[in-house]
């Protein structure tokens, strides 16, 4: 998971020179963001009316202080790609460096001082972009959530974007071929559905399609079908010139039963046919009862790890967990059981800030009420993992907790937030306001409270705009409350 500080820990990625073999964290295939940024001489470029022109773009995330950055930089190959297809040669791609972190300053990418690798800007033909961190220029490194450096991506005229690393000139000349790009008139295409696919009540039915045709495309339609029968359609009307997108709910369905297959398709009549769909399994465990059991051991990042358990029927959070702290790293930080407050359909999702997953020796595993596996999630997490539980079946509950009732107001706080909390019985409890990062930034009580109700006052003038935690935890107690403070 992702350390927050970038020129300290991509500065540790760095210096051990993982390139091609690593994954950065903007999926490859996915629609690149568009930005608009400024170079060091004056001029103003767009991504996306570079690619209206024409051009199939590379990125080049680097830093300057990153010694595999300096030496595929020295290396020439991106120079190479820039002389013989750049504007200045077959006019076919434009080349960028972006310098990635955004303390750097313009004196380093000159050779001057300490915290650089040498003169980035002498020999470099290409426009070099040096961001600051705070200001909209520094948007672009977080939009490409850049991992490590250096990154290089190539988007293609479509707008897709992918990963390609540190290739040679003709290897990444090559990569062109893999563009797709638009040979007819009319061609609506499909490239992502946007739906759930861990669901056992509605679905909503969402994809995101692409004109890849000459002509504008004005209208088309969609149709989603589960197991092979039409559950949704709809007419999309609109104006889309080639390469652009549009987001189009389709409809929603609710699944049959446990694993239903859904495709999406463009249904009208258009001149090619082979990106009209796009398919994907929609699933849920069947027979789960009202009570389940999850185990989570965080890995060196808990800050970046969350839980919670929506109702689908309300889009209520019936149970939650995290952000943790950093002093809980590599620990079961849960092991308890959930209690679902009803029959019907929940979703519980396991989140990464980062997106690489809980990785290490951490793990979270969700069993239902016999003891039996539903679903378990470590590196494969991705930014979220989910699963759909279909409760069935009523039980008879215990109480298995020391906490009653949690309240909090004003919410959203200002000045002070007050927490009201009952206690079933005599407790060890620590109520703590922790941030998103999971630091500890307040501290409303830390040790033994009698069975009953208890008030705390927690200051919060100092704290900044934005979403926090009330964590209380202790023998037989782990609840987290979220809140918001607004000055």
């Amino acid at each position: 998971m992702k350390k927050l500080f970038l020129s300290l820990s991509l500065a540790v990625v760095a210096i051990l020179g993982f390139n091609t073999s690593a994954k950065a964290q903007l999926e490859d295939g996915s629609v690149a963001p568009d930005w608009t940024l400024t170079d060091i001489n004056g001029t103003t470029w767009n991504l996306y009316t570079l690619l209206d022109e024409g051009y199939d773009v590379f990125l080049d995330f680097s830093a300057v202080w990153c010694g595999p950055c300096w030496a595929y930089h020295t290396g020439g190959s991106l120079e190479g790609l820039y002389d013989a297809y750049g504007p200045d040669g077959t006019n076919e791609v434009m080349v960028f460096y972006i310098e990635g972190d955004g303390a750097s300053t313009l004196d380093e990418l000159n050779g001057i001082g300490a915290g650089t690798q040498g003169d980035w800007v002498t020999g470099t033909p290409y426009p070099i972009v040096l961001t600051h961190a705070g200001d909209p220029s520094y948007s672009a490194v977080q939009d490409y959530d850049i991992a490590y450096f250096p990154t290089i991506y190539r988007v293609c005229q479509n707008r897709i974007v992918d990963e390609v690393g540190q290739l040679s000139t003709a290897a990444l000349y090559a990569t062109i071929s893999d563009c797709a790009a638009a040979s007819v008139n009319v061609d609506p295409s499909i490239l992502t559905y946007n739906g759930p696919v861990a669901s056992c009540g509605d679905v909503p039915v969402s994809v995101t399609i692409q004109n890849m045709g000459f002509n504008e495309l004005t209208a088309c339609t969609i149709t989603a079908y589960a197991d092979g029968i039409e559950v949704a359609s709809v007419d999309w009307t609109g104006s889309l010139n080639t390469y652009e997108i549009a987001t189009v709910d389709v409809g929603t369905f609710t699944p049959a039963d446990a694993d239903v297959d859904l495709s999406v398709e463009i249904t009208s009549a258009d001149e090619n046919t082979v990106n009209n769909v796009i398919a994907t399994t929609v699933t849920y465990e069947d027979n789960i009862t009202q009570i389940i059991h999850l185990e989570l051991k965080t890995d060196s990042y808990p800050t970046e790890t969350k839980w919670e358990v929506i109702d689908e029927s309300t889009g209520d959070v019936v149970a939650e967990g995290g952000p943790y702290t950093n002093a809980q790293k590599n620990e079961i930080v849960f092991d308890e059981d959930i209690v679902l407050p009803s029959l019907g359909c929940f979703t519980f999702t396991c989140y990464d800030a980062y997106g690489d997953g809980i990785t290490g020796s951490g793990y979270y595993k969700l069993y239902d009420n016999n003891g039996d596996l539903i679903q378990q999630g470590m590196e494969n997490i991705g930014f979220e993992k989910s699963a759909a539980l279909k409760v069935t079946t009523a039980v008879a509950i215990e109480e298995n907790s020391a906490i009653n009732n949690v309240s909090l107001y004003p919410n959203p706080a200002n000045d002070n937030i007050n927490v009201d909390i009952n206690l079933t019985a005599t407790a060890d409890v620590d109520v703590t306001i922790v941030n998103m990062y999971g630091a500890v930034v307040g501290t409303a009580t830390s040790g033994t409270l009698t069975a009953g109700a208890h008030s705390f006052t927690v200051n919060t003038a100092d704290l900044a705009n934005g979403m926090y935690f009330v964590q209380i935890t202790g023998e037989n107690v782990n609840n987290t409350v979220k809140f918001t403070v607004f000055h």
